[in-house]
């Protein structure tokens, strides 16, 4: 992860995901402040800091018909 002011960057290959929640946010992120974390009203609003995420490896994506065959259940074979 690289940091410049309240802007983090996920390492090659990986995304960010709030370890509280277990919410995506992808590969960017302006810390800053979040007013509901996983559904929930932070009162007062809670201030982002980097140890709030983790990085975990980016999940592949899948082409239109794959994602169409995962959900008709047909094999590609």
């Amino acid at each position: 992860m690289t940091q410049d002011g309240n802007h983090i960057i996920a390492d090659e290959g990986k995304v960010f995901r709030r370890i509280v929640s277990g919410e995506d946010y992808g590969k960017e992120i302006y810390l800053g402040y979040s007013h509901y974390i996983g559904g929930v009203k932070q009162v007062p609003p809670h201030l982002d800091v980097p140890e709030d995420f983790e990085e975990i490896d980016d999940p592949e994506p899948i082409s239109d018909t794959e994602a169409l065959n995962i959900i008709t259940g047909q094999s590609n074979g």
